[in-house]
């Protein structure tokens, strides 16, 4: 069943403990901050384990928020505090504290950078999911799954040529949308991260 809770319905649906409400706000906010936790403590499992706890903490606290922005702003922090408490952990019984110092400085200094990043991402991923079937398909395959235009090609039975042309329109409805968001270079830099992974 789709709920489509608007601004201040959804933050007081969240905020009485309607779990429609909280899959919304998860729904939200899990992916850049999965990203965000996978970057700082650089292991995947991990980093998706943290991001998900803070969502347990987050709804035992349900009620204590009065804006979506704390509400973001408490799964950043927490999920920060918890990716330093896994680097301790890890680097304890072969690192000394001043090391350890060395490590929460570093983490400190890149935490914004990989937040800013992780939302940004999100961004991408929100217009990627509004493209045609076919189109979101290929962009997937090339950009998510690193696959070739040939292997595309034979997988989903179509020319080479198809696959460049449905990439191509991809990216220019992608690019048209951020355009008119003021976020065309949010595309440009995913393009430069993940393009070097296909043969063109």
């Amino acid at each position: 069943m789709k709920h489509n809770f608007q601004g201040k319905s959804l933050l007081l649906e969240f905020k009485r403990g309607n779990t429609h409400a909280f899959r919304v706000v998860y729904d939200m906010f899990f992916p850049s901050l999965c990203f965000f936790a996978k970057r700082l403590v650089d292991n995947d499992g991990e980093g998706e384990d943290i991001a998900a706890d803070s969502f347990v903490k987050l709804m035992n606290r349900h009620d204590s928020f009065n804006t979506l922005s704390n509400i973001k702003a408490f799964l950043y922090i927490t999920t920060r505090n918890a990716c330093l408490n896994y680097m301790r952990y890890s680097q304890r019984q072969h690192t000394s504290k001043r090391e350890l110092n060395r490590i929460q400085e570093k983490t400190d200094e890149h935490a914004l950078s990989h937040m800013v990043h992780a939302e940004v991402l999100r961004e991408v991923e929100f217009e990627i999911e509004q493209l045609p079937n076919r189109c979101k398909e290929i962009f997937k395959l090339i950009y998510y799954e690193r696959r070739s235009a040939d292997e595309i090609a034979e997988l989903m039975g179509i020319s080479i040529n198809t696959v460049w042309v449905q990439r191509a329109k991809a990216i220019q409805l992608i690019r048209t949308n951020l355009l008119k968001k003021g976020m065309l270079s949010v595309l440009l830099g995913f393009l430069v991260i993940t393009d070097n992974t296909l043969k063109m």
